[in-house]
């Protein structure tokens, strides 16, 4: 018989068990749950087309593939994962694997590279965005600022601002430690240029630029200190550049531009007597002090338009009243229709002081006179705003305007030439007399009175500080003979010209100042040995004259370039090459040092007065180290920063 316990759990057994065809069915099940582990399908949908074949469609662009391989491979996926530029970046699984991406490689083309996150590399961008860009630390904390990283880099971690400040040091430091070596390795002298300035907090800033000609022959030019100074007086100045060589370890100077304060050449006369101690000047510092040309030609052209000065303020009032107020701006801009004036020239306010920023205002407004007589009918208030203040601008005076502008034209032009600060200068500076001369004696033959008076004022100016040859700096006769294509013909021409008198004594002075510089650095050079009989002293003798002896070089074009003239042919002439490095560095303008002010002006602007004097000399120091722009500093984008300079100094 069956036992009934023993049938009962038989038939729970069996009922409870399910059947062969169940789990098949509850298989299938499990797998259809199972997520796909393949990274790639985070990118992409199954689907099913009506057709019933399966694909996957890319979740950025749409791109379909099949997915009837019967391996399940996924190699097609990951290929077009590679090339999917809609792909979102910085969402693979693994922060190391490379990615495709577009690099700039010039103004028209890029070229397709790969990218792999960079947490660091990022962060030190970052950095460099704030101090390039003039960017307050508080920047990286801002709303926007935050949502646009989450989008764009939603892996990168955002420091806080008092990190970024620490990153700013760091960076600082850094660089400066690399230009610390280069100047240890550089075997040319540095020359530097030096201004003061005042802040809207009142502080006085001194600003040091060095200048010189690297192992490449390429003109360098860097900042290396911006620091605050205790008082303009000139021997503040001279122990705060000592300070300042002193950390840098920078010895060997071999001139200092500044501009014609009584300060500065307390300073100079301080600092020579220094480097002399040393023994680190060349000819005892005789040509260290070179006064800055654009500042002597400021003050020339000062002086020579002082009497046009009512006809000036009169015509700056009526582009200040206009600039005032955008609605008088767009008011003017329908005169300027109406009179069918065909000019696109914007309204430009100047900075008294400096000349040619007068210059631009004046060539500006001149154009639209007729519009500005259109304006003064249909506005009272002109009227009365002008007659309040220097008076309304009347035919006599935009007369006297023209002829203002007609001399001020080629001053404009000499200063542009010699305020260079990427390419050397030093070798135009007796061009630059020359021209003046000539310019003042053509305009005396004239034939107009009121140029006549102008011109009359300025040359009595030149007088004063290059009237008399043997007062200036010997290196502005010794940087034209450095130049291949004038060399010691051109030079006596040019002095004949200028001295007459006095002409045959100031060549000879040259010419013995020429040989005795070359003695000295040959005698620095410290190769003694024999070539062909001769002791290295007798053959470096003979290379100053022959090149003198050889012939100009004949190319008048704007493109010759001096430094690779002397690069290419330094094997000929190794030390007078190395003197043409040091003469050649030469600046002879401060603008390199004014426009770091522009820089300091937005950097301690009224919202970031707590900034110590560190942040500040990093700030703009490093500002200057990373920017890669080699474009000339152009006064007319720095009107309006000149203008808040002006008023912080009055």
């Amino acid at each position: 018989m069956n036992d009934p316990k023993r049938d009962g759990s038989t038939q729970s057994s069996q009922n409870s068990s399910p059947s062969r065809d169940d789990q098949t069915t509850t298989k299938e099940n499990a797998r259809k749950n199972i997520t796909p582990r393949a990274a790639c399908w985070s990118h992409f949908t199954k689907f099913v087309t009506k057709e019933g074949e399966k694909r996957a469609r890319c979740n950025a662009c749409d791109v379909t593939y099949t997915m009837e391989s019967t391996s399940g491979s996924t190699t097609n996926l990951n290929n077009h994962l590679k090339i999917c530029l809609k792909k979102p970046r910085g969402n693979t699984s693994n922060p190391k694997q490379s990615e495709l991406s577009f690099v700039k490689v010039s103004q028209e083309m890029t070229d397709l590279s790969t990218w792999v996150f960079d947490k660091d590399a990022i962060r030190k961008a970052l950095v460099r965005m704030i101090i390039v860009d003039e960017l307050p630390f508080k920047f990286v904390e801002g709303e926007g600022f935050k949502y646009f990283l989450s989008i764009a880099c939603p892996r990168f971690s955002l420091s806080s601002r008092w990190t970024i400040r620490r990153d700013c040091l760091d960076l600082f430091n850094f660089m400066k430690s690399v230009m610390k070596n280069c100047f240890e390795k550089d075997i040319s002298r540095v020359c530097l240029t030096t201004d003061t300035w005042t802040s809207l907090q009142r502080i006085s800033y001194m600003v040091l630029t060095a200048h010189w000609v690297d192992d490449e022959w390429r003109l360098q030019k860097r900042i290396i200190n911006f620091c605050p100074i205790s008082a303009h007086r000139g021997e503040s100045i001279g122990q705060a550049i000592e300070k300042c060589l002193r950390d840098w370890g920078i010895e060997r100077v071999f001139t200092i531009t500044v501009d014609n304060a009584s300060a500065n050449s307390v300073a100079i006369e301080y600092l020579r007597k220094k480097l002399n101690h040393r023994n680190a000047s060349v000819a005892n510092g005789k040509f260290i002090h070179m006064r800055c040309v654009a500042h002597i030609l400021n003050l020339i052209v000062q002086y020579g338009i002082k009497d046009a000065s009512v006809s000036v303020d009169r015509v700056r009032g009526a582009v200040r009243y206009i600039r005032a107020s955008p609605s008088r701006l767009t008011k003017f801009n329908q005169q300027v229709k109406e009179e069918m004036i065909d000019s696109k020239a914007q309204l430009c306010l100047d900075v008294p002081t400096r000349w040619n920023s007068t210059y631009m205002m004046l060539k500006v407004a001149e154009k639209y006179e007729r519009a500005f007589e259109s304006y003064l009918r249909d506005d009272h208030n002109f009227f009365l705003d002008l007659t309040a203040g220097d008076g309304v601008p009347t035919f006599d005076d935009w007369d006297i305007v023209r002829r203002v502008i007609k001399v001020l034209e080629p001053f404009y032009h000499l200063t542009l030439k010699v305020s260079g600060s990427f390419h050397v200068t030093s070798h135009s500076l007796f061009e630059v007399l020359t021209d003046v001369h000539c310019l003042f004696d053509r305009w005396q033959d004239c034939g107009d009175l009121e140029i006549i008076s102008m011109t009359s004022k300025m040359r009595e100016k030149y007088n004063k500080y290059w009237g008399e040859g043997n007062k200036i700096n010997m290196l502005v006769y010794l940087a034209f003979i450095f130049d291949p294509r004038c060399k010691m013909s051109f030079l006596d021409f040019g002095v004949n010209l200028l001295f007459p008198n006095v002409a045959n004594d100031i060549m000879k002075m040259i010419d013995k100042e020429l040989h005795c510089l070359f003695n000295e650095y040959s005698s620095n050079a410290g190769r003694i040995q024999l070539f062909e009989g001769r002791s290295i002293g007798l053959e470096s003798k003979s290379e100053l004259d022959r090149y003198l002896g050889e012939d100009e070089e004949v190319n008048n074009s704007s493109s010759f370039d001096l430094l690779l003239w002397w690069k290419m042919n330094s094997p000929r002439f190794p030390i007078l090459a190395q003197m043409a490095r040091d003469i050649l560095a030469t600046p002879i303008s401060t603008v390199a040092s004014e426009s770091a002010f522009s820089t300091g002006g937005r950097v301690l602007d009224s919202f970031r007065s707590s900034l110590t004097p560190l942040m500040v000399e990093a700030l703009v120091c490093t500002q200057d180290w990373l920017r890669k722009s080699n474009d000339a500093i152009n006064l007319e984008d720095y009107v309006d920063e000149l203008q808040t300079m002006e008023d912080g100094n009055t």
